[in-house]
């Protein structure tokens, strides 16, 4: 089951809620977090681990189930988890806007909607067609 985020934020992209298994990789091979993919935008996504990341990390983060589908970003923030153990890990994306709407579409194809027509990024481009 998967809902966009309706709480007030000042989010330049709204945020698709979701369950998508991921490693995060970095340039440090000693780095490899295997978590779950909890909210994704446009901009970036957040991930919940039970290994913290430090803030600055370059990351690639991979579908466990599928490994071509990838994307390259940046830790921008860090906590800890207020209702389950672990971390919630903050990446801001900084690969190409087609690589990262590749990413977004496999992410939602993944998630199970209620209903496809009223998916992320159908409902970003309503939005953004109403603010013309």
């Amino acid at each position: 089951m998967s809902s966009r985020d309706t709480g007030t934020n000042t989010r330049r992209y709204p945020r698709l809620q979701c369950f998508v298994a991921v490693e995060l990789c970095s340039e440090d091979p000693e780095l490899f977090v295997l978590g779950n993919l909890a909210s994704i935008g446009l901009g970036g996504c957040g991930v919940e681990a039970n290994t913290l990341v430090e803030i600055g990390v370059r990351v690639e983060i991979a579908s466990v189930e599928n490994q071509a589908r990838r994307v390259n970003g940046v830790v921008v923030n860090q906590r800890v988890l207020n209702d389950k153990p672990g971390f919630g890990i903050g990446v801001q994306f900084n690969d190409a806007a087609e690589q990262i709407n590749d990413f977004v579409k496999f992410v939602e194809s993944k998630t199970q909607m209620d209903n496809q027509e009223h998916g992320y990024l159908t409902q970003l481009k309503r939005t953004e067609e109403e603010n013309l």
